[in-house]
């Protein structure tokens, strides 16, 4: 087991920050349609991910049901994420709509 000095830490921390700030202004510029997809496959890919765990549990090759659950939980995740994202456009495109010119 090796102690690292708290400086390190700190500095291997603030590189981390630094370097996801940078991906997400990234991502802020793929636009909005590639943000939307991302979050459409994201989804199907978590439920296809449970469908699979569901379907090894019924026929008894699973047997972690921590691993089921996680991943229950992260297809959960994903399609509240979608859901409210859909919610956020519905409600913009309707103030735009509102507005008079």
């Amino acid at each position: 087991m090796a102690i690292n000095p708290l400086t390190s830490i700190m500095t291997e921390s603030l590189t981390e920050q630094l370097s996801s700030t940078a991906g997400a202004q990234g991502q802020a510029e793929q636009g909005f349609s590639q943000v939307l997809s991302d979050v459409i496959a994201n989804v199907e890919e978590t439920d296809a991910q449970t469908r699979v765990d569901a379907y090894n549990l019924s026929i008894g090759n699973m047997d972690d049901m921590h691993t089921m659950m996680i991943n229950m939980a992260k297809a959960d995740i994903a399609l509240q994420t979608m859901v409210q994202l859909r919610n956020k456009v519905l409600s913009a495109y309707t103030e735009v709509m509102s507005t008079s010119l």
